[in-house]
C-alpha cells in the first residue's frame, strides 16, 4: 500500500526544488536586461547633457552676434565709417578683465567703437571656449539713402559636441561656426 502522506511529500519537494531553480534563472536574465538598458539609458543621458551644452554654445554664439550688431547700431557714426571691421583673429583673446575705457568719461564715435571691440571679444573669449569673431561691413548705395550690409562672423571650439556626434558617425568639426548679417541704416 501507498503512504499518501509519503507520495504527496515527494512531489512537493521535487516541484519546490526545480522551480527555485528556474526562478534564480529567471531573476539572473531580469539582471542582465535591466543592466543593459540602464547602460542604454546612462549613454542617451550623456548624449543629452553633451548635446545641450553644445546647443548652450550655439545660443551664446548667437547672443554675442546680436551684441556687437546692435552696438554698431547705437553707434551709427563709427559703423558708417566702417570703424567696427575687424579681421578674424588666429587665437582666441586672452584678456582676462573687461576693458574699462569710455565707461566712465565720454568717447568719441570712433573711441567707442574701440571700446565694443575690446568688450565684445572679451565677451567672447569668456562665454564661449576660444571664442572668437570678426565684423565685416560696407556700404551700399540705395535710392532712400546709403546702407551698411554687416556680417558677423563667431568661431569656438565644441570639441564635447565633436566626439560625441563622431561616436554616431556623424561627420563634424571641432571648431564651429555662425554667421550673422544684416543692414544698418
Amino acid at each position: 500500500m501507498i503512504d499518501v502522506r509519503t507520495a504527496t511529500s515527494k512531489i512537493f519537494l521535487s516541484n519546490r526544488w526545480g522551480s527555485a531553480g528556474f526562478s534564480l534563472l529567471e531573476v539572473l536574465i531580469a539582471l542582465v536586461i535591466l543592466s543593459v538598458g540602464l547602460l542604454g539609458i546612462a549613454a542617451l543621458m550623456s548624449t543629452a547633457l553633451k548635446s545641450n551644452g553644445s546647443a548652450y554654445m550655439r545660443t551664446q554664439a548667437t547672443a554675442q552676434a546680436y551684441n556687437i550688431i546692435d552696438r554698431m547700431r547705437a553707434n551709427l557714426p563709427a559703423t558708417n565709417n566702417l570703424g567696427y571691421n575687424i579681421a578674424m583673429p588666429t587665437s582666441a583673446s586672452t584678456a582676462t578683465t573687461s576693458p574699462s575705457a569710455c565707461i566712465t568719461g565720454s568717447c568719441s564715435s570712433s573711441q567707442l567703437a574701440t571700446y565694443d571691440i575690446s568688450q565684445w571679444e572679451y565677451d567672447l573669449a569668456q562665454n564661449l571656449p576660444q571664442g572668437r569673431g570678426s565684423v565685416t561691413s560696407a556700404i551700399s548705395a540705395t535710392s532712400a539713402g546709403s546702407l551698411v550690409t554687416v556680417t558677423v562672423n563667431v568661431l569656438w571650439n565644441d570639441s564635447r559636441a565633436h566626439d560625441s556626434l563622431q561616436s554616431f558617425g556623424a561627420p563634424t568639426a571641432a571648431t564651429f561656426s555662425l554667421s550673422v548679417s544684416t543692414l544698418l541704416p
